[in-house]
C-alpha cells in the first residue's frame, strides 16, 4: 500500500482545492462528526486517484475501508459494493458476522441462520460501523456507483442519510456521462446533491500548467510546449495526459485513439452517424449547418443529440455543439473513410458558399477555404484561402493571415498561377507580425531564388533585410543578410538604405557595439532627414534609445525612445511603436524602476496585442516581465510567464533565456537536476552567433555557476567559466555584467570549498585577476550598472565588511532583492570575522526574510548553517510548535529542506523510498503546502527547522 501511495503521489497534481475540501470533511470527523462527500466527473479526470491521495496522507489512526462496483454483471449482484466494506470492518473488529443479518452478504457465512429482514440488515451494518468508529476514525469509499446495483445505491443513500455523528467519513464516486436520463443512480446523485449535510466535488479538467506538471513527473521533461498541445488535445483529462505523454505510435495504432473509439462505438446507430457528420466541421458545429449535413428528420436528429450530450459526447452552445474533447473529434474523424471525408467536406463548402451566415465562427472564408481543400478541390481552395487571408490581415489577425497564405502557397501548382514572388513577398509581410521567424527566413529565401540581384538589386536588398529581420529574432544572426544588403543599395538615400542602417544599429546595440550603434543610428535619422520621411524618423529615433540605453544613458534612451513613442502613434506605424514599446520596459528595468515595470508590461502587452503583433514582441515583454518577478521574489509569477513565453515555441533567442531563469528558480529551490536540464549548453553558444554569443553567453555561464555552488561542487563549473573567459578575450566583445557577476561570486564558493589546495587558491587568484581587468570595460552610468560592478569588485577584492554593505545598499536602494541577498551573507560572513555577532545576526536576519520570500531552501541552508557555526542559533531538534509533526516527521522534513530525494531520505534514515513518501505526503499535509519546496520555506518561517536568531543590532 505504503508504495502505490508513493506512486500515486509522485504523478498528482492540480487538485489542491479538491484536496482541501477533503480534509475540511476529516477535520469534522476528528472532531466528533459526520461528513459525506459526493465526487464526480467523467472517465479518466481523477476520482480515484484523488481518494488514493487523500487517502495516503491519512493519520495512523484512521481506518479506511473502500468497496467499488464492477462494470459487468453488478445488477445480478446484489450488494456486492458492499461485500469487500463489510469484509473489512468485520477484520478490523476481530468478530464475525455469524448470526446477524450481514452473514448473508458474505458468501462464506452465507449457510449461517441470519434475520431475514432488509431492516435487519440495514441496522446491523450501522451497528458494525457505530462499533468501528468508536475505535477510529473511519473513512468509508464506495467507489463507481454508476456501476452499483440497486441494493448497493440504496444502501449507500441510507448510510449518506443516517450516520448522525458518528465519526464517519463517507465518500462515493460517480462517473458523468455513463447515465442516461431517469437512471436511478442520476436521482440519487441528485437527491443527495440537495443535502446541506453532502458536499458534491466536481472534478474538470486539469489547467495547463498542471498538465505540464504531470508531463515532467511522467518522463522528466520540461517542454511548456508540448504541454501546451497535450492540453488541447486531452481537455485536461489525466488519463488522456497520460496516455498522450506515452503514445508514440501512429494515430491509427493509438491505444488511446482505440479507447475512444471503442466508447463511440457503445453509442446507437442513430447518434454515430451524426457524431461522424459533426466532427468533419471541426470542434464545434452549428445546429443549422449540422441538420443540413446530416440529413435527418428533425426527430431523429433531436434524439441523437441528446443521446450524444447525456454521453458527454458533446456539450451544446448557444447556436450549436461542440465536442467534449477534442480527441473524440479526432478518433471519430478519422474513422471515416477517406471519401465519406471528402463528400461531406464538399457538401460543407456547398453550404457555406450558399449560406455564410452557416459559419460557426462568423468566418466563413475560412472555414469555406478549408472545406474546399480537405475536399480535394485545389482551386476553389486556393481562391478562398486568399479571400480568408485578406480578412484575416483587415481585423489583424496575422497569424491567420499567414496560414491562408501558406496553404496558397501549398495549392499554386496546381492553378495556372505564374509568378510565385508576389505571394511571397505577401507571406514575408505576414509573418513579422505572426511571430514567424524560421518560416519568414525560409519565405526570403525562396524570393530570393527568383530575384536576380544584378538586373533587380534593390528588391533582393529589401529581400534581404526581411531575412535579417527573421535571423535576428532566431539567433541574432543578422549581419550577414545586412553586409549583402549594404553591398546591393547604392549610396544614396532611399527608404531601403534607411532600413539597412535602422537595421545595423539594433544589431550593433545588441551585440554590445555602442559606436557603431550610435553611426548607424545618426546616419538613418539624416536619411529619414533628406527624405523628410517620419516612418524612418521614428525608427531612426527608437534606435537611437535602444542605443543609449546599451550606453546606460537611462534619460537620453527615455528622451529617444519618447519622440520614437510620438511619431510611430501619429503615423500609425505599428512595427516601430511596438518594437520602442519593448525598449522602454528595458530602460524600467535598467534604472531599477521594477514596480513600475510590472505595472507597465500589461499595458504594453495590451497595446501590442491591439495592433496584432503580440506574437512578434509579446515573448520578449514577458520575458521582461519575467526577470522581474525574479528580482522582487516573485518567483511563482515568474515561474508561470515562463511557462507561457515556452509554450508558444519561441525561437532560440528566448528560449534560451527564458530556460535560463527557470533554471535559477529550480537552482535555488533545490532542484538541482531540473535546474541542469534547462539549462543551455555554454559550448553549443560558443559555436553560435558570435551576436548571440555576446548577448547571452555571459546570462548562461551566470546560471551554471550558480548551480555548481548550489551543489556545493564549484569546480564543476571550471569549462564553462573558460569558454566564457575566452569568448571576453576577443577585442570586440564587451563583457557584460551577469557573466562576470557570477564567475566573480564562484570564486569565492571555490575558495569556501578547499581553503586549503594552494592550486585552487592560485587559479582563482589567475581568474580574479582577469575579472578585475574586465569589469573595467562595463560602461558606466545606470543604477543597475553600478551595482554590478560594486558587487564584482567587492568579490574579487579583500571582502571587507564595508564593502559589501556598500554593494548591499546599492541592490537595496533599487529593490533588487536577489542582487542583496548575494551581499547580505557574505556581510555577515564579513562581520563573523570581524568578532561582529550583533552586526552579522543582523544582516542575516534581512537575508532571511528575503530567502522566506523566494521560497529558496539554498539561501536559508547557507544562513542556518552560517548562524550555527557562529553559534548565533542553537541546533533545534523537536521545536515546540502546533503543527503536529511527528519526530520521524521532522527527521524527514530536516532532509527534505536540503534538497534530497526520497531515495538519499531513506538511505539516511534506513527505512524505504516508500514509506519516506509517506512522510512527505503527511508533512505537505500538516503544513499545508502543495510542493516540497514550499513545505521547505513554510517550515523555515515557521522556525520548524532552526530557532529565531537572537535579537541584536
Amino acid at each position: 500500500m505504503s508504495g502505490d501511495s508513493a506512486t500515486v503521489r509522485s504523478l498528482y497534481v492540480g487538485r489542491q482545492a479538491e484536496l482541501d475540501v477533503l480534509r475540511a470533511a476529516a477535520d469534522r470527523v476528528r472532531d466528533g462528526g459526520s461528513a459525506r462527500v459526493l465526487i464526480s466527473g467523467e472517465a479518466g479526470i481523477g476520482k480515484s486517484r484523488l481518494i488514493a491521495e487523500f487517502t495516503a496522507a491519512l493519520g495512523p489512526d484512521w481506518l479506511a475501508v473502500s468497496g467499488g462496483c464492477p462494470e459487468l454483471g453488478a445488477e445480478h449482484l446484489p450488494y456486492v459494493a458492499f461485500l469487500p466494506i463489510v469484509r473489512q470492518l468485520v477484520a478490523a473488529e476481530g468478530s464475525t458476522s455469524s448470526g446477524t443479518a450481514l452473514a448473508a452478504l458474505l458468501p462464506r457465512e452465507s449457510d449461517q441462520a441470519a434475520p431475514g429482514s432488509r431492516l435487519a440488515l440495514l441496522q446491523d451494518l450501522l451497528a458494525l460501523i457505530e462499533r468501528t468508529a468508536a475505535q477510529h476514525p473511519l473513512l468509508l469509499v464506495l467507489e463507481d456507483l454508476h456501476w452499483a446495483d440497486g441494493a448497493s445505491r440504496e444502501l449507500f443513500g441510507y448510510l449518506a442519510r443516517n450516520l448522525g455523528d458518528l465519526p464517519v467519513l463517507l465518500v462515493g464516486t460517480v462517473r458523468t456521462g455513463e447515465l442516461a436520463a431517469g437512471h436511478p443512480v442520476r436521482q440519487l446523485v441528485a437527491e443527495l446533491g440537495r443535502r446541506s449535510d453532502i458536499t458534491t466535488l466536481q472534478l474538470g479538467p486539469l489547467e495547463q500548467r498542471y498538465v505540464g506538471e504531470l508531463l515532467t513527473r511522467l518522463d522528466g521533461r520540461y517542454d511548456p510546449a508540448r504541454a501546451a498541445a497535450i492540453h488541447r488535445r486531452s481537455g485536461g483529462n489525466p488519463l488522456f495526459v497520460e496516455a498522450l505523454a506515452g503514445d508514440t505510435q501512429s494515430h491509427a495504432g493509438s491505444p488511446l485513439r482505440a479507447l475512444l473509439q471503442e466508447r463511440v462505438a457503445r453509442l446507437s446507430d442513430t447518434a454515430r452517424p451524426v457524431l461522424a457528420v459533426a466532427s468533419v466541421a471541426g470542434a464545434a458545429i452549428g445546429h443549422d449547418l449540422l441538420t443540413l449535413l446530416a440529413n435527418r428528420s428533425d426527430d431523429d436528429l433531436d434524439a441523437a443529440l441528446r443521446e450524444l450530450v447525456e454521453h458527454d459526447q458533446l456539450l451544446p452552445t448557444e447556436h450549436g455543439y461542440r465536442f467534449r474533447h477534442a480527441l473524440i473529434r479526432e478518433a471519430v474523424y478519422t474513422g471515416l473513410l477517406p471519401g465519406e471525408r471528402r463528400r461531406l467536406h464538399a457538401r460543407a463548402a456547398t453550404a457555406l458558399a450558399e449560406r455564410p451566415d452557416l459559419a460557426v465562427q462568423g468566418l466563413a472564408a475560412a472555414e469555406l477555404a478549408e472545406h474546399w481543400y480537405l475536399a480535394g478541390q485545389p482551386i476553389e481552395a486556393f481562391n478562398a484561402a486568399l479571400v480568408a487571408a485578406d480578412e484575416a490581415k483587415a481585423s489583424f489577425a496575422y497569424s491567420e493571415e499567414h496560414n491562408h497564405l501558406l496553404r496558397a502557397l501549398a495549392l499554386l501548382p496546381q492553378t495556372e498561377t505564374p509568378d510565385s514572388l508576389p505571394l511571397l513577398r505577401r507571406a514575408i509581410a505576414a509573418a513579422v507580425p505572426a511571430g514567424r521567424a524560421e518560416q519568414g527566413a525560409a519565405h526570403c529565401t525562396a524570393a530570393l531564388e527568383l530575384i536576380d540581384p544584378e538586373t533587380d538589386p534593390e528588391q533582393a536588398a529589401e529581400v534581404l533585410l526581411d531575412r535579417a529581420l527573421f535571423r535576428s529574432r532566431m539567433d541574432l544572426g543578422a549581419r550577414e543578410d545586412l553586409d549583402r544588403a549594404q553591398l546591393l543599395l547604392p549610396d544614396r538615400p532611399s527608404y531601403s538604405l534607411g532600413l539597412l542602417h535602422y537595421g545595423l544599429s539594433v544589431d550593433a546595440a545588441t551585440a554590445r557595439e555602442p559606436v557603431g550603434a550610435r553611426q548607424h543610428a545618426e546616419i538613418l535619422l539624416e536619411i529619414a532627414e533628406a527624405l523628410d520621411d517620419d516612418k524612418l524618423r521614428g525608427r531612426g529615433f527608437a534606435a537611437l534609445g535602444f542605443t543609449e540605453l546599451v550606453c546606460g544613458n537611462t534619460a537620453a534612451a527615455q528622451a529617444a525612445s519618447g519622440q520614437a513613442r510620438e511619431i510611430s502613434l501619429r503615423i500609425g506605424d505599428d512595427y516601430t511603436f511596438v518594437s520602442n514599446a519593448l525598449w522602454e520596459i528595458s530602460a524600467l528595468a535598467w534604472a531599477g524602476r521594477y514596480e513600475q515595470l510590472v505595472e507597465a508590461v500589461p499595458v504594453s502587452l495590451r497595446e501590442v496585442e491591439l495592433v496584432g503583433m503580440l506574437k512578434w514582441r509579446g515573448p520578449l515583454l514577458r520575458v521582461n516581465l519575467a526577470s522581474t518577478y525574479l528580482i522582487l521574489g516573485r518567483w511563482d509569477d515568474a515561474v508561470a510567464i515562463i511557462d507561457q513565453v515556452l509554450a508558444a515555441e519561441p525561437e532560440p533567442l528566448y528560449r534560451i533565456g527564458t530556460r535560463g531563469m527557470l533554471a535559477t528558480v529550480r537552482t535555488y529551490r533545490s532542484e538541482f537536476e531540473q535546474a541542469e536540464a534547462v539549462l543551455h549548453s555554454p559550448e553549443e553558444l560558443a559555436a553560435g552567433s558570435p551576436v548571440l554569443r555576446n548577448y547571452i553567453l555571459g546570462y548562461v555561464t551566470m546560471g551554471w555557476c550558480e548551480l555548481a555552488a548550489a551543489r556545493q561542487d564549484p569546480e564543476s563549473a571550471g569549462p564553462k567559466v573558460e569558454i566564457y573567459l575566452q569568448h571576453c578575450a576577443t577585442p570586440e566583445v564587451v563583457p557584460d555584467e551577469d557573466g562576470l557577476f557570477g564567475v566573480a561570486m564562484l570564486q569565492r564558493a571555490r575558495l569556501a570549498a578547499a581553503p586549503r589546495n594552494r592550486e585552487i587558491a592560485a587559479d582563482v587568484a589567475r581568474i580574479r585577476a582577469t575579472i578585475g581587468e574586465l569589469v573595467q570595460q562595463i560602461p558606466p552610468g545606470a543604477m543597475l550598472l553600478e551595482a554590478y560592478r560594486r558587487t564584482i569588485l567587492t568579490a574579487i577584492g579583500p571582502g571587507r565588511m564595508t564593502d559589501w554593505d556598500e554593494a548591499a545598499d546599492g541592490w537595496r536602494r533599487l529593490g533588487h532583492l536577489f542582487g542583496l541577498i548575494d551581499c547580505l551573507i557574505p556581510a555577515a560572513e564579513a562581520a563573523l570575522a570581524a568578532s561582529n555577532r550583533p552586526g552579522a545576526r543582523r544582516r542575516l536576519e534581512e537575508a532571511r526574510e528575503i530567502a522566506i520570500r523566494f521560497g529558496s531552501s539554498v539561501y536559508l541552508a547557507r544562513i542556518a548553517v552560517l548562524g550555527q557555526r557562529a553559534r548565533l542559533e542553537p541546533p533545534n531538534t523537536t521545536p515546540d510548535d502546533d503543527s503536529g509533526l511527528t519526530p520521524r516527521e521532522y527527521d524527514v522534513l530536516r532532509l527534505l529542506a536540503r534538497g534530497l530525494p526520497n531515495r538519499q531520505i531513506a538511505a539516511e534514515l534506513y527505512i524505504s523510498p516508500a514509506t519516506v513518501g509517506v512522510h512527505v505526503g503527511r508533512i505537505l499535509t500538516k503544513l499545508n503546502a502543495t510542493t516540497r519546496t514550499e513545505a521547505t520555506a513554510v517550515a523555515h518561517a515557521r522556525g520548524l527547522l532552526t530557532q529565531p536568531l537572537d535579537s541584536g543590532q
